[in-house]
């Protein structure tokens, strides 16, 4: 709302005439937009101050912009085809207002009236589309963001009436949505209420009488009719059965939302007050259609079933001539049931058992409350959707009906009920062939459905005594009625009597020698047993295309993405599958594993699952829609170590769309390669990876490389021993040359030794320091070395003596052998070992190591190396403390503090607090100092940064001043 009143005040400015510059407001730059360039061009500079007081702005066209735009918008909105520049619905009711303020209203002619209304009566509703909304809809931004614009509607409406101008149907019809916005249904009957409730109805239909005759939408009709059900007061609920008696006499189709309102009045009304749409119904299925509408629409398939026979009688279809022999009987039908010579409680009764039916397929009846009445040999039409309906229920049940015996004993009582009464009903009377088969494929799928092989035989007994298998199965109504009875039939038999292979081609080979014929039944039984047991299903088909009757590319898609995927995998070879089918099949495959997360697949079936994706995305990329489910059995792939494949795979879809996999997808994806082992696939997946993103390919490398070595050094023991999968040919110390970078020296080696001794593999440790220390240099073997070093004193064992001398023979070992120089870091590893072995080293030991330390040049405070803290006599060292060999160079942080640290922790585990509290003071004294000269680097840094920038400026000075002069 806000948002609306500013982008108003700016339009509008000011009513007095005073009105201030306006170029920030996004009405005003839309009016300069839509409105056409004017031949004299301006300078942008001056136009830009000019204000409203300048005369080349205050004249007619500035007083014109917001109706010139509105008119612009009204009548051609194809010209603004940017999206960034449609107007929203505020501007163009903000044009509207500021149109309005100045007396312009009268230049909008009726066209652009109505365009209006509808534009924001369609602003105001949901997504759903109608025969009035507004084509204007597409054309405003954030247009299908529904917002209520219903006052406006009707200020719009009012502005019509007054200046003479007649309303038309679409008028009408956003009035009437407007009237109905404004009920609230939860305060009818409340004091205060009810006269305004009544008004408003009373007003919307008004309007709904103007158009209802001559518009079949039925999204038209069903807002006026919900809301006049809603309300308690009778006389609207009579204005609702009115208004459905004049539907059903005018419209020529009924459709399933016009159904569902009208069967559910006939379930909430007695017969007495459903006088005239009974009679409605009545004279609609005995008459010829009114002229008043067309009657034009796809014709209807015969019927095979009760099923498809209950849904082409629950539309109540017109009775137009037809030569169809299926049109005919369902016109006759439809006259038996409804004409005006039943009684109308006979006509209610019927029309509830369609209201029954469309509650089962809507999932409103459960399956334990299922109750209809079973006289069903009182008439066809109750056999018919008596069996519609149990058909429905034992399809909802689906194969948990076999396992409830009470459940599946009351469906058995009722089928056999209504299998007597349909039999007593034929002997007595004689009925076309159509409705015979229909009921009789029926009876065959229920008694398939109950697995009741007497109910089974009975039927097929009945079906051939009648001579219902006889017909031409090439006639285009016998033809598929026949399929269907036998399908049904092979079907149930299945059910029965169980899948034998030579059981199945010997029925098929009964019902005709054509083998298209065959073909179109075994493809319409697997369909059906798709919905009771799958397993049935996928026999049925290995049986029938083995035995060389092909099951239709339809069918078998649908059946082969209800398997399973050990099964499904099977179908991403067959030839007749387009590719959106092939996708749509690995669409399933990756919802059944997301699903079965934790179970076991063979290894075979990714295979089969990679060559298709490889298959299928060469040539081009999948669909957006696709991406969840292509990451996820891209993911699968890798984890069962099909790492080339999917590399492949995603380097064939970034090469058409670089940005269709999800960034943190594609790292997750190199974190799943390194933590399988599978490098080779890592190191493409971080070239695919910089191809896409460049800014990452430092981090990502760093990342593959770390991760190659830790990994593979776990397998180094002994000398020799190949590290496959790392690098072309050669042993895991060679791969590292494959990089082209700093981190293949020094930083990659040490954090492989820190991690084959974290992994307390020090022999391995040794001999990959060994194997680099020729190849890096003094520094970083210093570092290497330490590392090495350091990894004695972290491991339990050995402890006190034996680490100190294992520690010592490392040292010479290395000093010899692999030209190591000690340093500071050395000596404190020393250190931190002679301080562990606290039998030896005492409290007073261990001043006077630390004497020596400060005798050695460490940084002791007050104290200097010729008057020590502690005053000691001299310590008889050997060559391993000897610090004078040392570099002179000690840094507080990297040296001097750790070692400090240390002797610290080490005087109070030996309960001498005086010497720690004397350390702990020289600590913060060289802490101080530390910092002193820290401050005082940084304040010279920054002068000889002032003296470089003054020396550069006064060097320019110069120059320009020497150029000047030539």
């Amino acid at each position: 709302m806000l948002r609306w009143c500013l982008s108003t005040v700016r339009v509008l400015g000011g009513i007095d005439g005073a009105q201030r510059i306006r170029l920030l407001s996004s009405a005003s730059a839309h009016v300069q937009e839509c409105l056409p360039r004017s031949t004299g061009t301006l300078d942008t500079s001056k136009r830009s101050f000019r204000t409203s007081d300048d005369p080349q702005e205050s004249g007619p066209s500035n007083s014109t912009r917001a109706i010139s735009a509105l008119q612009e918008i009204l009548t051609s909105p194809a010209l603004v085809l940017d999206p960034s520049r449609r107007p929203t619905p505020n501007t163009i009711r903000s044009f509207y207002i500021s149109a309005k303020a100045r007396g312009q209203l009268s230049q909008l002619d009726s066209g652009m009236l109505s365009a209006l209304i509808g534009l924001f009566g369609s602003l105001s509703v949901d997504s759903t589309r109608c025969v009035y909304t507004s084509s204007l809809l597409p054309y405003v931004k954030d247009g299908p963001v529904a917002r209520d614009y219903w006052p406006f509607v009707k200020e719009v409406v009012l502005l019509k009436q007054q200046r003479g101008m007649r309303l038309v149907h679409p008028d009408r019809y956003w009035m009437m949505r407007a009237e109905l916005a404004s009920l609230s249904p939860s305060k009818d009957g409340q004091p205060g209420y009810t006269h305004a409730f009544d008004r408003s109805l009373f007003r919307a239909r008004k309007h709904y009488l103007h158009f209802s005759r001559q518009v079949f939408d039925p999204d038209v009709h069903i807002p006026y009719l919900t809301a006049l059900l809603a309300s308690t007061n009778p006389l609207h609920k009579q204005w609702a059965i009115d208004a459905m008696a004049s539907i059903l006499l005018t419209h020529p189709f009924l459709h399933a939302k016009v159904l569902k309102v009208l069967l559910g009045i006939v379930h909430d009304t007695d017969t007495a007050h459903l006088r005239s749409i009974l009679s409605a119904i009545s004279i609609r299925v005995t008459h010829f259609p009114s002229p008043c509408g067309d009657t034009t629409r796809a014709p209807v398939t015969a019927p095979v079933d009760a099923t498809t026979f209950t849904s082409a009688l629950s539309v109540f279809p017109l009775p137009v001539p037809s030569p169809s022999p299926h049109m005919k009987v369902i016109t006759e039908l439809l006259y038996e049931t409804f004409s005006s010579n039943i009684p109308l409680v006979h006509r209610r009764s019927n029309l509830l058992l369609c209201s029954l039916l469309y509650s089962c397929n809507s999932g409103g009846i459960p399956i334990s409350s299922l109750d209809f009445p079973l006289d069903g040999g009182a008439s066809v039409w109750q056999t018919l959707f008596a069996l519609a309906i149990l058909e429905e229920v034992t399809r909802a049940a689906g194969p948990a009906l076999l396992n409830d015996r009470a459940l599946r004993g009351r469906i058995q009582e009722m089928i056999r009920s209504l299998h007597e009464s349909w039999l007593h009903l034929v002997l007595n009377e004689s009925h076309p062939a159509l409705i015979s088969r229909a009921i009789t494929t029926s009876l065959f799928r229920l008694s398939g459905a109950v697995a009741d092989p007497k109910l089974f035989a009975v039927c097929l007994e009945s079906s051939t005594n009648f001579g219902l298998w006889t017909g031409d199965s090439s006639d285009t109504v016998e033809g598929p009625q026949l399929a269907a009875m036998a399908a049904m039939h092979l079907a149930a038999l299945m059910q029965v009597r169980g899948c034998g292979a030579e059981m199945v081609i010997k029925t098929l080979g009964s019902y005709s020698t054509d083998v298209q014929h065959q073909c179109a039944v075994a493809s319409a039984a697997v369909k059906d047993l798709l919905h009771r047991d799958v397993e049935l299903a996928r026999i049925l088909y290995n049986i029938a295309v083995r035995s060389g009757r092909d099951i239709d590319v339809d069918t078998t898609y649908t059946l082969a993405r209800t398997l399973p995927p050990p099964h499904a995998v099977e179908f991403l070879k067959h030839e007749r599958f387009s590719r959106a089918q092939v996708g749509g099949l690995l669409s399933s495959i990756a919802r059944f594993l997301r699903e079965t997360r934790h179970q076991h697949y063979d290894a075979d079936l990714f295979d089969d699952v990679g060559i298709s994706l490889r298959k299928l995305y060469a040539i081009s990329p999948p669909p957006i829609h696709f991406r969840g489910h292509l990451q996820l059995l891209l993911a699968e792939l890798c984890t069962w170590g099909r790492g080339f494949q999917t590399t492949a795979i995603i380097a064939n879809v970034i090469k058409f769309q670089p940005t269709f996999f999800q960034f943190s997808f594609l790292l997750r994806l190199v974190r799943l390669f390194l933590r399988r082992k599978q490098f080779r696939c890592a190191l493409r997946m971080q070239k695919i990876l910089v191809d896409v993103r460049g800014g990452c390919a430092s981090n990502l490398r760093y990342m593959v490389t770390a991760r190659r070595c830790v990994t593979a050094s776990r397998r180094l023991s002994t000398k020799g021993r190949k590290s496959h999968t790392l690098a072309r040919g050669g042993c895991f110390w060679e791969a590292g040359t494959s990089f082209k970078s700093v981190m293949s020296s020094g930083p990659v080696y040490n954090r492989v030794l820190q991690g084959l001794i974290y992994a307390r593999r020090p022999h391995a440790a040794k001999v990959a320091f060994n194997r680099v220390a020729s190849k890096v240099d003094t520094k970083s073997r210093t570092i290497l070395g330490n590392t090495l070093l350091h990894g004695v004193i972290t491991r339990p064992f050995p402890r006190n003596g034996r680490c100190v001398r294992k520690l010592l023979r490392l040292l010479d070992n290395l000093v010899s052998y692999q030209q190591f120089a000690p340093d500071r870091i050395t000596v404190n590893i020393i250190l931190k070992a002679l301080i562990a072995w606290r039998t030896a080293f005492d409290y007073r030991r261990l001043r006077a190591l630390f004497d020596h330390m400060v005798r050695g040049g460490y940084p002791a405070g007050i104290y200097s190396p010729s008057h020590p803290p502690f005053s000691t006599p001299l310590l008889r060292t050997s060559g391993t403390l000897v610090l004078s060999k040392l570099p002179p160079y000690i840094s507080f942080e990297q040296h001097a503090k750790p070692m400090l640290k240390m002797f610290i922790k080490a005087f109070y585990l030996r309960n001498d607090v005086e010497a720690a509290r004397m350390v702990v003071e020289i600590l913060k004294i060289e802490q101080q100092k530390a910092t002193l000269q820290r401050e005082r680097r940084s304040v010279a840094r920054l002068r000889g940064w002032m003296k470089a920038e003054s020396n550069t400026s006064r060097r320019d000075d110069t120059t320009h001043v020497h150029n000047d002069r030539s």
